[in-house]
C-alpha cells in the first residue's frame, strides 16, 4: 500500500465554528477517500480544512483549494509521518495506539536482527579461536 495522505487513517477534515471559534475535527470519510484517490477535485466540502490528525500537516484556516490532491494523493511521507492504514470504523485513539504498538513492534524487530548478527560473529570468532588453539596444541605435542 501507498504510504500516501489518502490511504492513512489520520487524515482528517477541520471546521471552525464561526461564533465561537471552536474547532470540530472528524475523519475522512470512504466516499470522500474514493473521490479524491480518482482525482475529483471536489471531494471535500469547500468549509473544511483538510489536516493530519496527528499534526504533521495542516492547511490551516485559509486552505490552498487547488493543491489539495496533490497534497494527500500523491506527497509520499515514508518515514516522516505516523502512517496507518485506513480503517473505517476505526476512532483515531485506537489508531493512535495501534500505530504506536507497530513502531514499537518494528524497533524490537531490527533490535533483535543486529543481536543476532552479534551472536553470529560472536560464534564464528570463538570458533575460529577454538581452531588456532587446537593448531597451537597439535604442533606442541
Amino acid at each position: 500500500m501507498k504510504q500516501v495522505c489518502t490511504n492513512c487513517h489520520f487524515l482528517a477534515k477541520e471546521h471552525r465554528e464561526q461564533n465561537t471559534g471552536r474547532v470540530l475535527s472528524s475523519p475522512m470519510s470512504d466516499n470522500e477517500r474514493h473521490k479524491a484517490k480518482n482525482s475529483i477535485n471536489e471531494f471535500v466540502n469547500e468549509f473544511y480544512s483538510l489536516k493530519c490528525h496527528m499534526g504533521v500537516w495542516d492547511e490551516g484556516i485559509s486552505p490552498n483549494k487547488e493543491g489539495r490532491i496533490d497534497r494527500v494523493n500523491n506527497e509520499e511521507r515514508m518515514g516522516l509521518c505516523f502512517f496507518y492504514p485506513f480503517n473505517q470504523s476505526m476512532m483515531f485513539d485506537a489508531a493512535m495506539e495501534l500505530q504506536k504498538r507497530e513502531q514499537e513492534y518494528r524497533q524490537v524487530k531490527r533490535s533483535n536482527m543486529y543481536t543476532r548478527v552479534g551472536l553470529w560473529v560472536s560464534s564464528g570468532a570463538l570458533l575460529v579461536n577454538a581452531i588456532i588453539g587446537l593448531i597451537r596444541l597439535s604442533k606442541c605435542a
